[in-house]
C-alpha cells in the first residue's frame, strides 16, 4: 500500500514539474505577434508568435468567443467544439490530434469561460 503510495506522489511532483505554457511558448520563437501577420501566418509561423501573443494578451480572462475574434476560425480540435484550437509549430511534432503542436483554449462548458491554455503535446 505504501509503495502505491509513493508511486502516487512521485507522478504528481513530476505532473508539476512540466513548464508553464508561456515558457513552453518561448521554446517555439520570439516572432511578434499581430492579428493581421497571424491570419496570414503559416502553423510555423503561429507557433512562432504564440510567446508574444500570451504576453500581449490576458487570455486566461477570456471566453471563447474572444479567443475566436482575435485568432479567428480554429485550425484544430480538442475533444469539444467549445475549445479553440489552433495547430501551431513544426509538422515534424505529432499528437493524437495532428501534425504539429496543438494551442488548446479549455473553456468552461457552462460560461464559455477560458479555464485553461495549454499546448498537446507540452513543448519539449
Amino acid at each position: 500500500m505504501r509503495f502505491c503510495l509513493y508511486i502516487v506522489l512521485i507522478a504528481a511532483l513530476l505532473a508539476g514539474c512540466r513548464d508553464s505554457v508561456e515558457d513552453q511558448a518561448k521554446k517555439l520563437g520570439d516572432r511578434e505577434f499581430t492579428t493581421v501577420v497571424w491570419a496570414k501566418a503559416s502553423d510555423l509561423q503561429r507557433g512562432e508568435m504564440t510567446a508574444s501573443l500570451l504576453k500581449k494578451h490576458d487570455l486566461k480572462r477570456s471566453n471563447g468567443s474572444d479567443i475566436v475574434a482575435l485568432l479567428g476560425r480554429p485550425t484544430g480540435y480538442y475533444d469539444y467544439d467549445t475549445n479553440p484550437a489552433y495547430v501551431v509549430g513544426p509538422t515534424t511534432v505529432e499528437s493524437v490530434y495532428t501534425k504539429g503542436y496543438l494551442l488548446v483554449f479549455e473553456t468552461d462548458k457552462d460560461n464559455g469561460k477560458v479555464e485553461r491554455i495549454f499546448f498537446v503535446p507540452a513543448v519539449e
